[in-house]
């Protein structure tokens, strides 16, 4: 399941992660993260036999876990296919559909943002 966690102040500096990985033996891959002594957010991927105990787990230690099912969107009123985005992914989740057309794949996207950025009509945003 890919999900947001985010972190308050006050368990940043906490092994939470650590102990949740330990103690539930989930696989727990971070895709991105933006953390500092003020709190923070890491979009993650974690599946395992016991992923919602850990999650629970998570919850009772303060991270708030939101599930995400997309992690960009893209408007197909300001798409225009013209694949700037294609090429700078790098884990292929966006590719080029048989007519021509533009499709992301939010299974294997990680939420970099590079196709955000080369977009010329800012047709796909992060979902947060």
């Amino acid at each position: 399941m890919k999900a947001w966690l985010r972190f308050l102040p006050s368990i940043v500096n906490k092994a939470i992660m650590s102990d949740a990985i330990k103690i539930y033996d989930i696989d727990f891959n971070i895709l991105r993260a933006h953390i500092t002594p003020r709190g923070g957010k890491m979009l993650v991927n974690i599946s395992g036999p016991q992923e919602n105990e850990s999650i629970r787990y998570m919850e009772e230690q303060g991270i708030e876990v939101t599930p995400i099912m997309k992690v960009v969107t893209k408007d197909s009123e300001k798409c225009v296919d013209c694949g700037a985005c294609v090429s700078l992914c790098p884990v292929k989740a966006i590719c080029f559909e048989d007519d021509w057309g533009v499709e992301i794949d939010n299974q294997n996207c990680i939420g970099c943002g590079f196709c955000i950025n080369s977009c010329p009509t800012k047709a796909i945003s992060l979902m947060e």
